[in-house]
């Protein structure tokens, strides 16, 4: 029976998420003459996905932990602190850059009438999503809808899964939740008049943390030799269907009817498929333990924040280096600044500023021997 042990390839699949973001955000090459190049665009608008593999490792990662801490006291207190510690920091900061940014440009006061919005986790919402992208700073905070869904989550979610009397009542539970979060989308991408303002919503992506969640219960039980071997057929499926969504709709972007509907739990069964096979001996874990990629797993939090952030200030400074040198070269050169930047801020902010805060974590550890798999339950 194994014990509990961190996870190695974990650290690398963060660090392939936030690479399929940036790609997503920074890589362009939909409208290039080259057939190459436009094939590529087409399937890097699926960079969005990027975030769904975050939410399927934070549902794995934060539902273990939950699972293996509610025998211990001052569960939900040492879960919350330690939540606080790892998100709050940096996301606040940012938001008093956003502030500082905006009082510099001299738009102060709109700011200030918007910027309740990011700080109380709203972002996500419908309708509040739209108004955070017309917030008039110099610095973007759109990216951060993504934290918003998880902060909704997690207030609600170690409250339904404590009540679960068993380990199957609790992936149950988890079935029921991705179900219900297809269920919604395809009722709100056929029947709402702008089905867009949902695409942020907690209800139309908790299906992805709820995924992670099920594969963190049923890690801890005696089927995951039964989920290993079918996980290779399980990530084919998922990132087939996905694909064939795309080839429908015409487009990978996560705003369309049969993407929603259809493509987004076909990306998610195959990320979970992938995680599955990143903690299994084989050529994927191999990948997923690259020093270099869980590196960058380490500090994805911050490239995550950073790579938006300072946009427009990547943007400025490729226009000034390269911007003479045609277009190609600017969007190659954008690529480059904004991965320089954002890679060097994110380092410098985890070693100097996050590092600290996660020091204070281990003062709200919840010690626990309990065995990874758990035959009983």
């Amino acid at each position: 029976m194994k014990e509990r042990r961190h996870i190695p390839a974990l650290d690398g699949l963060r660090g392939l998420a936030v690479i399929i973001v940036f790609f997503f955000h920074y890589a362009g090459g939909t409208h290039s003459s080259l057939r190459a190049v436009r094939l590529f665009g087409f399937i890097n608008k699926a960079g969005w996905s990027g975030v769904t593999l975050f939410f399927i490792l934070s549902g794995f990662l934060i539902t273990g932990i939950l699972w293996d801490s509610f025998s211990q006291p001052h569960w939900w207190r040492n879960f919350y602190i330690r939540r606080t510690l790892r998100i709050f920091p940096l996301y606040y900061v940012s938001i008093v850059l956003v502030v500082l940014a905006a009082a510099w440009k001299g738009t102060l006061r709109q700011t200030v009438d918007l910027i309740w919005i990011p700080v109380l986790f709203l972002q996500n919402m419908p309708h509040l999503n739209a108004l955070v992208d017309r917030i008039p700073s110099p610095l973007g905070l759109f990216h951060f809808w993504s934290l918003g869904v998880e902060e909704q989550f997690y207030l609600i979610w170690p409250f339904l899964l404590v009540v679960q009397k068993s380990r199957s009542r609790a992936q149950n539970l988890c079935i029921a939740i991705f179900l219900f979060a297809c269920v919604f989308r395809l009722l709100i991408w056929n029947f709402a008049p702008s089905p867009d303002q949902f695409s942020e919503f907690l209800i139309t992506r908790s299906g992805e943390l709820a995924a992670g969640g099920w594969l963190a219960l049923a890690y801890r039980g005696p089927a995951w030799s039964r989920i290993e071997r079918f996980a290779p057929v399980a990530t084919f499926v998922g990132f087939a269907g996905f694909l064939i969504s795309g080839i429908f709709a015409g487009s990978l972007v996560a705003s369309g009817r049969i993407v929603m509907a259809f493509g987004l739990p076909c990306i998610t069964l195959g990320f979970a498929g992938l995680l599955v096979l990143a903690m299994r001996p084989g050529i994927v874990q191999r990948c997923a333990e690259a020093a270099w990629l869980r590196w960058l797993g380490g500090i994805s939090y911050g490239i995550y924040v950073f790579h938006v952030l300072f946009l427009n200030t990547f943007i400025s400074i490729d226009e000034k280096v390269f911007g003479h040198h045609g277009q190609t070269v600017a969007t190659a050169g954008l690529f480059l600044v904004a991965a320089v930047g954002s890679v060097g801020m994110a380092w410098i902010s985890f070693h100097f500023f996050e590092t600290p805060f996660l020091k204070l974590k281990d003062r709200f550890t919840t010690r626990s021997h309990r065995p990874v798999v758990e035959a009983s339950k």
